[in-house]
């Protein structure tokens, strides 16, 4: 009998497998590796022709349609996402928009161009961007190279923008699109309009934010009374009017835990009233740290939260909270763990949980777990994937592994978080349904799920849940 010294070493583990964490262990080859990969295949071919609804997207404006092989790898570059963090407030903006030697004096004095280009350096050797660029040359019937890919997604989009987004879309069967209208890049509500008319035949669905309609009235020297009154009606306006730069809503988001860590629901207009108060007496004052400036307002933030969260449960909305992934230097990370948002999942009052409908966006990534078993606790809490699906891209095959050991497949929300160029939708759908595939090609090699039961699992996943959380028209 074999010992367990020449079992791990058959095993290609070695002693290392004590060591790692469980979530981080390497899948050890078996016998019937072969058999999944052919599972895998006879899946994803009924798979790749599913529909696809993007729970959590960004609209892409006009000024992306021909990009520079460095400015492509900035705008798909997570370090590069908050670059006017890296910098002091106004300057990476006075220094976009100089020229000679104004431009050239911010650069001298903020490294501006020396911290860009080390962010792209690294982009390029990124796994995710020499993937990318294969996907995308073939598609683009094009050379893999980065600089070649580029040319010909500008040679296409040239003058024809919209065109070449829908075509996208079309590729990956992409039929309706959740978009957060907070972000990016203050498209508004021309940049709104034509970013709808040129994802057709796919739908955008408008999901309003908290942040857009409060951070506009934090900038008033307003009284608390008239600070709540007219959150309130700007909430009500953008849920049920024309509020959301005329477009309808299908419900919410908010920005915030993961600069504040772990909040409570708050149900005390007084306590809210002091901290509205502090919040103007500190305004313009530097803070000792960015601790202490990212809890300013706190209990009010926490309180507006509270009423907008009422709001989307009169209407049967979901609420999209940003869970995980980062933002940095703009967030802090060591806030973004999950299970800060446990009390807004319960919404306990009068000892009652009342459960709204939460979805915790990302992924948690890479906290996935958390996520993914706050979801198995409690029913009203969705799994939402985007982001970490598509850039953590061959990883996805386990992480959707790790996902379905604890979550309902009737749960599971798909996204991307496209916060820039429209090819990352696209990605997401493309590595999304091959990576899917092949997790549940594991269940059906063990008997878990019949072929039936997985694809059918597939479709809630891609695009049945989306339609039953957000109550689409059919």
């Amino acid at each position: 009998m074999a010992n367990r010294r020449s079992l791990l070493k058959f095993l290609g583990l070695n002693g290392a497998v004590f060591a790692a964490a469980p979530s981080q262990l390497p899948l050890p080859p078996t016998a019937g590796s072969g058999q999944v990969d052919r599972i895998a295949n006879e899946l994803h071919e009924a798979i790749g022709g599913y529909e696809l609804d993007d729970s959590h997207c960004h609209a892409s404006n006009s000024g992306l349609a021909e990009l520079t092989p460095r400015e492509f790898l900035i705008q798909t570059s997570l370090a590069a996402l908050p670059r006017a963090s890296y910098f002091p407030t106004g300057v990476f903006q006075r220094w976009s928009a100089a020229i000679g030697d104004e431009k050239a004096a911010l650069d001298r004095q903020y490294g501006i161009d020396k911290k860009l280009d080390e962010i792209v350096f690294n982009a390029r050797e990124s796994i995710f961007i020499k993937a990318l660029t294969k996907e995308l040359a073939g598609f683009l019937g094009c050379a893999p190279k980065i600089e070649t890919v580029v040319a010909a997604r500008n040679e296409r989009a040239r003058g024809l923008y919209p065109q070449y987004i829908s075509d996208l879309f079309k590729d990956v069967h992409l039929t309706n699109a959740m978009v957060d209208t907070g972000c990016c890049d203050g498209i508004g509500a021309e940049g709104s309009q034509a970013y709808a008319a040129a994802i057709r035949p796919c739908t955008m669905r408008a999901i309003s934010r908290i942040d857009t309609i409060q951070n506009a009235l934090f900038r008033h020297d307003l009284s608390f009374d008239e600070l709540e009154s007219q959150f309130i009606a700007n909430v009500r306006s953008a849920l049920d009017g024309t509020g959301n730069f005329g477009f309808k809503s299908w419900g919410m988001k908010w920005h915030q835990m993961e600069r504040l860590g772990v909040v409570k629901p708050r149900y005390d207009s007084s306590s809210a009233k002091q901290s509205w108060e502090e919040y103007k007496s500190l305004r313009g004052k530097p803070a000792e740290d960015r601790e202490q400036e990212a809890d300013r307002g706190r209990t009010l933030k926490e309180y507006f939260l509270t009423i907008a969260l009422e709001e989307c449960m009169k209407r049967d909305m979901p609420m999209q909270i940003h869970a995980g992934d980062g933002d940095a230097p703009g967030v802090l990370l060591r806030r973004q763990n999950p299970y800060n948002l446990e009390e807004f999942v319960r919404f306990d009052r009068d000892g009652v949980m009342r459960m709204p409908k939460l979805i915790p966006i990302h992924a948690g990534y890479p906290l996935v777990g958390q996520a993914a078993w706050m979801s198995h606790l409690y029913t009203n809490c969705y799994f939402e994937t985007s982001l970490m699906n598509p850039i953590i891209h061959q990883g996805l095959e386990r992480r959707f592994g790790e996902i379905l050991e604890a979550v309902p497949m009737s749960k599971i929300l798909f996204g991307s978080d496209s916060w820039s160029v429209p090819e990352n939708n696209w990605l997401a759908g493309r590595w999304g349904k091959r990576y899917l595939s092949r997790a549940l090609a594991v269940y059906v090699k063990e008997g878990s799920l019949t072929r039936d039961e997985a694809l059918e699992g597939a479709q809630m996943m891609l695009y049945k849940n989306n339609r039953r959380v957000y109550n689409l028209p059919a």
